[in-house]
């Protein structure tokens, strides 16, 4: 039969214990310049069978956790007004090319993240995207592609990921 000093060191052991088993997990740590990979791309079809929009998700990494902004409509924010960087592609004769439009612009899906950076002494993040891009169901071109690269705050440029080539459906 246990004492009440042998249940008070068991208890005391214990609560040591449990204090110093988080400091024995490794620290997750990473670098300061963002690091995205792509993860799916999801097509999404209206109500005639179209595709009219699809959801690009990728994954992120950042050491320092400056990511997105406060302002997520891009108002009110020091130049440049974006850090996700999507640009299109589509296959033409063989040839990727960036669509331009009439107005002599290219096709870019740039957008704003919101702000990311977590409370605390620990800054580094990892998560998910995601976001919805409409495509032209009416376009010549079937074959298409999206470059992405994402920047912090501090202006650091992440990697760029080419996804891999996605074929719309004919109607």
């Amino acid at each position: 039969m246990m004492k009440k000093r042998d249940v008070a060191w068991v208890l005391v052991s214990l609560g040591f214990l449990a204090l110093m088993l988080p400091s024995c997990r490794e620290k997750i740590t990473y670098p300061i310049i963002p690091h995205i990979e792509f993860e799916d791309f999801t097509m999404l079809f209206g109500a005639d069978s179209t595709i009219e929009k699809g959801v690009l998700t990728l994954s992120f990494t950042d050491g320092d956790g400056d990511l997105g902004e406060k302002s997520v409509d891009g108002t009110n924010l020091p130049p440049p007004p974006f850090n996700l960087f999507i640009d299109y592609f589509e296959l033409q004769e063989g040839v990727w090319k960036q669509l331009v439009n009439a107005e002599g612009d290219t096709l870019v899906f740039h957008g704003t993240l919101p702000y990311l950076t977590p409370q605390g002494k620990n800054k580094n993040i990892s998560g998910l995207i995601e976001d919805t891009l409409f495509i032209n169901p009416q376009h010549d071109h079937d074959t298409f592609r999206y470059e992405i690269y994402i920047r912090d705050r501090a202006l650091h440029e992440s990697n760029t990921v080419v996804t891999p080539i996605f074929v719309k459906p004919r109607l």
